[in-house]
C-alpha cells in the first residue's frame, strides 16, 4: 500500500510548522512575504476535485485558519490564496502576505526569490505563535 509522502519540491526551503487535521502545513523561508504551504494527506491528489465534499471543506476551514493567523500576526497589505501545480502535481494550496512594497508587488511572487531568510529561532517562534493562535 502506498503512503502519503510530501513532494521533495514543497518541502525545500520549507519548514514545517504543524500537522493539522487534514494537511500537513508548511512555512516556506521568506521573511519578507510571510507564505504558508497546506499539503493534504491524500494519496494521489491532483486537483481539488480529487478531495471528498468533506475534505474540501475541512482544506478551506485550514485555509481560512492560516489565513487569519497570517492577517493577525502580520498584518498583510492583501492575502494571496492559490493552487497552481503547474511544476508540483501534488495537491498544495499557497497563503502567503502581501505588501504593496514588497518584492514583486503587484505582480505575482512566484519565480522571485526573497533577499531576507529567517533565522532558526523564528522559525520556531512562527511554530509555537501558530500554536497558540489554534489554541
Amino acid at each position: 500500500m502506498k503512503q502519503f509522502a510530501v513532494d521533495p519540491a514543497l518541502e525545500k526551503d520549507s519548514y514545517l510548522i504543524a500537522d493539522l487535521e487534514l494537511s500537513k502545513l508548511y512555512v516556506k523561508n521568506d521573511k519578507e512575504n510571510p507564505w504558508f504551504v497546506l499539503v493534504p494527506r491524500k494519496i494521489n491528489a491532483v486537483e481539488l476535485i480529487d478531495l471528498s465534499h468533506e475534505e474540501l471543506c475541512m482544506l478551506m476551514e485550514e485555509v481560512t485558519i492560516v489565513s487569519e493567523f497570517l492577517k493577525n500576526y502580520y498584518q498583510p497589505f492583501k492575502l494571496n490564496i492559490g493552487t497552481l501545480g503547474n511544476i508540483v502535481r501534488q495537491l498544495h494550496i499557497h497563503v502567503l502576505a502581501r505588501y504593496e512594497n514588497d518584492r514583486a508587488w503587484p505582480h505575482a511572487l512566484w519565480g522571485s526569490t526573497p533577499s531576507l531568510y529567517f533565522e532558526q529561532v523564528e522559525l520556531e517562534n512562527i511554530k509555537s505563535n501558530f500554536q497558540e493562535f489554534r489554541d
